[in-house]
């Protein structure tokens, strides 16, 4: 069976060098990912503050989600 086009002809063939969307990390990628990570802790803080008070788990659950994923950016990320 012929491998489709485009693939890598072996599993352990080097990977590309350029990542997604041609933007290298550098420091504004780590920047941008540090105010993202700022923004993200700071909203599940609000949400779950405001779940809190008018006893909505909607927010609370909101709040959970974006702590989570702010949590996978700060573990993934780490410089």
């Amino acid at each position: 069976m012929r491998p489709r086009r485009g693939t890598r002809p072996h599993p352990f063939a080097p990977a590309r060098t350029q990542h997604s969307g041609g933007q290298e990390k550098g420091p504004g990628f780590t920047r941008a990912l540090q105010r993202t990570e700022y923004n993200l802790f700071l909203a599940a803080v609000l949400l779950i503050a405001a779940g809190a008070v008018s006893d909505s788990w909607w927010l609370i659950g909101g709040g959970a989600w974006a702590l989570i994923a702010a949590g996978l950016i700060e573990m993934i990320y780490r410089p």
